[in-house]
């Protein structure tokens, strides 16, 4: 039963995130449409009925496991999940480093995957840090917002998108979420070997969930606490998160500081 909805969810996933990707080519992120002046949602009553849903997953279910782990597993073992996880992303990272011009910065990142992944026990140690290889993280979603049309402002993404199980996304970073998927060694590897998506590729997304939601806790809950509309005071926290990032890529601003920003008001991403 669980197998079955992880998949159906796969799919729909999959689904809404090609829906963005024909919606951003087709004009999401048009050079002709430079504008930030609001959140462009021209599907918000879908969007909010997608959010309403994800919602009452997060209060059944996501946060009551959130919170068990946040209060049980040691702060030892959760920043080794965590650094496990960020060792996963480490070639995506470096993909899109080549991407953005910064194939400097992308030999950094695949010798930290290589120590991390050795030295480091899988990733479960950040071993790499300690050799002075600092870590940092990007995506294609960022990689579009950086070669956008000149003058296209950061929190121009296109139509903004409720994503089932994921949260807040736009047509920019959901067509870059199919991107980063495309080029994920360990998203590429059970497909080539023909394994199970469900007991290959369903813990990792798991745990991302849950570890993602343990951090984002407090923010989230002191921005529906402060909030009237809590739908669009999360879309705009969200588009303005990753508007920062984006503009911090193009100034080349400090990473430390994006890293600590970086998916601050997402569920998942």
């Amino acid at each position: 039963m669980i197998a079955s909805v992880f998949k159906v969810a796969a799919r729909v996933r999959r689904s809404v995130v090609l829906t963005a990707l024909a919606g951003g080519l087709l004009g999401g992120c048009a050079v002709n449409d430079t504008g930030a002046a609001e959140v462009w949602d021209p599907i918000e009553t879908p969007n909010r009925f997608v959010f309403s849903i994800n919602r009452a997953l997060d209060v059944m279910l996501l946060r009551p496991v959130t919170v068990m782990y946040r209060d049980w597993v040691p702060e030892p073992a959760q920043k080794g999940v965590r650094n496990l996880l960020d060792n996963l992303g480490e070639p995506v990272t470096a993909v899109n480093e080549v991407f953005q011009g910064d194939p400097s910065r992308a030999g950094v990142t695949l010798a930290r995957f290589i120590v991390n992944s050795t030295l480091g026990l899988a990733g479960l140690f950040d071993v790499a840090a300690t050799f002075g290889l600092e870590r940092t993280k990007t995506d294609a979603g960022q990689t579009i917002g950086i070669w956008a049309g000149k003058g296209v402002e950061p929190e121009n993404g296109g139509f903004y998108l409720v994503l089932p199980l994921a949260g807040p996304s736009n047509a920019r970073d959901a067509t870059g979420l199919m991107m980063d998927y495309a080029v994920d060694p360990f998203q590429i590897l059970p497909i080539a070997f023909n394994w199970n998506w469900f007991y290959y590729s369903t813990p990792r997304y798991a745990v991302n969930v849950i570890d993602y939601r343990s951090r984002t806790m407090f923010a989230l809950d002191d921005l529906e606490k402060n909030s009237v509309d809590y739908y669009a005071a999360l879309r705009s926290a969200y588009t303005q998160n990753r508007a920062e990032l984006i503009r911090a890529k193009r100034e080349k601003t400090d990473t430390k500081a994006e890293l600590e920003r970086r998916d601050n008001l997402a569920l998942v991403r």
